[in-house]
């Protein structure tokens, strides 16, 4: 990733980021490492310590569901960023409660008996909407449809702004619409994966907004929102300008791989209903792996994503210095790859 635009601006403080072994955090970490700052990450015992072009963070061992250890995590720490997060469409509701709940809330109390904390960027997601027909902004109510991400990732940012107002702990709220670009697993790797086996399906004609975000236009938006004092108490839609559709994106996927343009088209209304179908199914019979189907899924490329970002523009000047051509161009670089071609290999 190239340098942020925030370069030679900022001073030195000492920040602390969850989820650096993910796509978001670990790209916002090596950000940070080239911009000179002294960076903390929280890597969960067992995982493996990834290697970041910008430099070598401090390694803090522990997790959300840890409260003694984001205690230790959290001591001097001036900035948080807290990216991790169970980002699925299928796992038990008690573990999406105990990171994306209960673990937000352990964070936000350690960051207040550190003492330190001047800043806490909360990373949420535009799901938190429960996908409505239309486009909204962030006025927009935090909707729980039942789904297990949405509902959790709505009840851990209500945490965020009660825990605000209680105790005037310092929060800024993004909320990021469809990241995509290198090292993403969800969006390309498992897309990529899907359509060289020639069973991509498009939901609609694939033909509402993906609202996609560059990684790169993700990290100087998240950098530009912890820095600017007018972003303190607020929740920003974070995409880029292009209306891009699914159709189009999954299509320049395909054409950059060398593999054929999906074929099947899925009505969203029974699809949906097939999908609940299928999740019932596999709960009742305690499966634990993922449906064929899953309502997630189906909202996701039925629903628009093409979320309101004129808050952003407006408040910390936010422009996608990387666009829809030059984003796909790298991000087919990248899946040509060995670590493309092995991320691939994992779905």
């Amino acid at each position: 990733m190239g340098g942020s635009i925030l370069s030679g601006v900022q001073p030195q403080i000492k920040i602390l980021v969850t989820g650096a072994t993910g796509f978001l955090g670990g790209a916002l970490t090596e950000a940070l490492l080239r911009e000179g700052q002294p960076v903390r990450i929280l890597v969960r015992p067992g995982r493996s310590v990834p290697t970041f072009a910008g430099g070598t963070p401090e390694v803090q061992w522990g997790s959300l569901e840890d409260a003694a250890s984001l205690v230790v995590a959290c001591a001097g720490i001036e900035m948080i960023y807290h990216c991790a997060a169970l980002a699925s469409d299928w796992a038990p509701w008690e573990q999406f409660y105990q990171v994306n709940v209960q673990g937000v809330e352990n964070l936000l109390v350690a960051a207040q008996t550190a003492g330190s904390v001047r800043r806490f960027i909360h990373i949420s997601t535009t799901d938190v909407y429960g996908y409505p027909v239309a486009a909204v902004d962030e006025t927009y109510p935090i909707t729980d449809i039942g789904l297990p991400y949405n509902r959790s990732k709505g009840l851990g940012e209500k945490k965020v702004w009660e825990f605000a107002g209680a105790t005037g702990l310092p929060v800024t709220v993004i909320r990021p619409a469809t990241i995509y670009g290198p090292r993403s697993l969800s969006i390309v790797a498992e897309i990529a994966a899907v359509l060289r086996k020639k069973q991509m399906a498009l939901v609609d004609g694939g033909r509402v907004a993906v609202g996609l975000l560059y990684i790169e236009n993700a990290v100087d938006g998240i950098l530009q929102a912890a820095w600017s004092p007018v972003t303190i108490g607020q929740a920003y839609n974070l995409r880029d300008e292009g209306e891009e559709t699914w159709r189009q994106f999954i299509s320049v996927l395909a054409s950059g791989m060398g593999v054929g343009q999906p074929w099947i088209n899925l009505p969203s209304a029974p699809t949906l209903v097939l999908a609940q179908l299928c999740e019932m199914i596999y709960r009742g019979l305690g499966i634990r792996h993922r449906p064929l189907l899953t309502r997630h899924a189906v909202y996701l490329f039925c629903r628009t994503q093409g979320y309101a970002i004129k808050k952003a523009q407006q408040d910390f000047g936010f422009r996608s210095k990387i666009g829809f051509a030059e984003g796909m161009a790298r991000t087919q670089l990248w899946l040509a790859s060995p670590e493309g071609q092995a991320a691939l290999a994992k779905f």
